[in-house]
């Protein structure tokens, strides 16, 4: 009996190890589908915190602010697309609060002076002869004196008119008299264009149109017609600009060019271009422009059909300088040059990355924002300091910041493809490109200067849409970079364009001492185009 209950004992003791066995088996299975549950949540989320910025970004660009502020409690703008509603005071309260309001100051004689150059005209208000009789008895008025009543600012429409040119021959009679013949003729300018109605004013006003007001030839078709009552069509205005640049304004790009090579600071920016006749969906304007403090003030629009890095690489050959740039790989192919790399292409990164309706401070976009928001407070005190001054100050001051941020990224641990992992990659990527700032004081940390350039031939897109042909988008980068680039000297575009029209076709010899001489730095043609 003792060895029967032992072996039933053993049977249940097996038994029970069995159930436990299996019951164990059971729980690690429901924790490791618990596991690969709690995982697919984690990554569920993580999905629809991605799709939600993608949406928020994609109604931030159609519908939001551009200006690249932070939100309400940082500047006082009120955003239309906040879910949170507004605070109101309550009504019994309202006759408590106070306003204090600035006065006004009115600066007399303003008027004056912006109408202090235009030649002046009268104009006298009389009665007419019968209103000259008294209304009590009747007898002939006399006019005792006149009062200034106001002055009004006249507009007076463009007109044309025609020039004719004649040439004057001289003869000498004491010569005729010994039978020989001796004549000479008066010089007579050559055109910019022969036998054509584009004359030097007519191409430089069409420039203007354009490239200043940003009209298109399309348009200005009608003005030429209806209002002023010449003839000419847009393909004529598009030929005259072909041929203002292959006559004369290529030898000044290409001086520019020259120049621009030289100078140890320039900045870079591209952005697309469609022609007609080219295959490629997209081909690029590439801007380069020189830095706040160069003595030769120029802007250059190169258009080629690629965005790679041989572009440049071509354009900058020699160029051995500090190049201010964003993070696009195509400017690394400038082996010989510093890329100087964009402080607010960084803080935009950040920017984005702010959730939607966060008023949150400790947010670290809104953290990184502030960060940078001091760099750039720093920059605007010491904008008026010089190279050296200016340096010295970052060494001390701001050196310090940027090393802070940085040590400062690396503790974070955004969720991976979020705007703010991309925007912490981004800063992480370029910071060698930062070091620079702290080694010459002629640095910005921006390239803020090259987009506001890049900005104008953006606007003018948007107006003329495209150009038909390779040559065409190439003349139209030439025009602009001329015209801009007499902005930047102080000049008068359309003057400067008349100046050039007129004396390169009638040099002596095309060489780059002449072309350099009509260059808009140069004292002489400052006096002849000065605004």
């Amino acid at each position: 009996m003792t060895g029967q209950k032992n072996n039933a004992l053993q049977l249940d003791q097996q038994l029970l190890l069995q159930l436990l066995q299996s019951a164990n088996e059971r729980i690690q299975k429901q924790q490791q589908l618990n596991e690969l549950q709690q995982h697919t949540i984690q990554n569920l989320t993580t999905e629809i915190q991605l799709l939600n910025e993608k949406v928020n970004d994609l109604t931030h660009k159609m519908f939001g602010r551009s200006k690249e502020t932070l939100h309400e409690e940082m500047n006082g703008q009120l955003n239309l697309f906040e879910e949170e509603s507004v605070p109101t005071i309550p009504i019994e309260d309202e006759e408590q609060q106070s306003i204090t309001v600035q006065g006004h100051r009115r600066v007399i004689g303003t008027k004056a002076n912006k109408i202090s150059l235009l030649s002046m005209v009268e104009e006298d208000h009389v009665l007419a002869l019968e209103e000259q009789a008294c209304t009590h008895c009747g007898q002939q008025m006399k006019d005792i004196g006149r009062t200034k009543v106001r002055e009004d600012v006249r507009f007076h429409p463009a007109k044309l008119d025609c020039l004719v040119h004649y040439q004057h021959t001289y003869c000498c009679k004491s010569c005729e008299k010994m039978g020989r013949s001796s004549f000479k003729k008066a010089s007579v300018p050559k055109p910019l264009i022969s036998n054509s109605l584009g004359s030097n004013s007519v191409v430089a006003e069409t420039i203007r149109m354009k490239f200043g007001q940003k009209v298109p030839a399309y348009r200005q078709e009608s003005y030429w017609q209806k209002d002023l009552g010449l003839d000419i069509s847009r393909d004529n205005i598009t030929n005259w600009h072909i041929k203002a640049v292959h006559n004369a304004l290529d030898m000044v790009a290409k001086r520019f060019q020259v120049y621009l090579n030289q100078e140890d600071i320039l900045h870079g920016d591209e952005t697309t271009y469609r022609v007609i006749e080219s295959a490629k969906s997209d081909t690029y304007y590439w801007q380069f422009c020189t830095g706040k403090e160069s003595l030769h003030p120029m802007v250059y629009y190169h258009h080629d059909e690629s965005r790679s890095g041989e572009v440049p690489k071509d354009f900058l050959k020699d160029f051995t300088g500090y190049l201010h740039c964003d993070g696009y790989t195509g400017y690394n192919a400038l082996t010989q040059a510093k890329l100087v790399y964009c402080f607010a292409h960084a803080r935009r990164k950040f920017m984005e990355a702010i959730p939607k309706g966060d008023k949150n401070s400790e947010a670290p976009a809104v953290q990184a924002v502030n960060q940078f928001k001091k760099w750039f407070t720093l920059e605007k005190k010491w904008e008026k300091l010089t190279a050296q001054e200016r340096l010295a100050k970052r060494q001390i001051e701001l050196r310090p910041l940027v090393d802070h941020f940085y040590n400062w990224l690396e503790r974070l641990t955004p969720v991976v493809k979020s705007k703010l992992d991309k925007a912490v990659q981004y800063a992480q990527k370029i910071r060698s490109g930062f070091s620079y700032v702290f080694e010459d004081g002629r640095l910005e940390l921006t390239n803020n200067r090259a987009e506001r350039n890049i900005k104008e031939l953006v606007i003018g897109r948007k107006n003329w849409l495209h150009s038909t042909s390779l040559e065409g988008a190439r003349t139209s980068g030439i025009i602009l970079s001329v015209y801009k680039t007499a902005e930047l000297n102080g000049l008068q575009p359309t003057k400067y364009l008349e100046f050039l029209f007129s004396k390169i076709p009638n040099l002596p010899m095309l060489s780059d001492e002449a072309v350099d001489a009509l260059l808009p730095w140069q004292e002489d043609v400052k006096k002849i185009c000065k605004e």
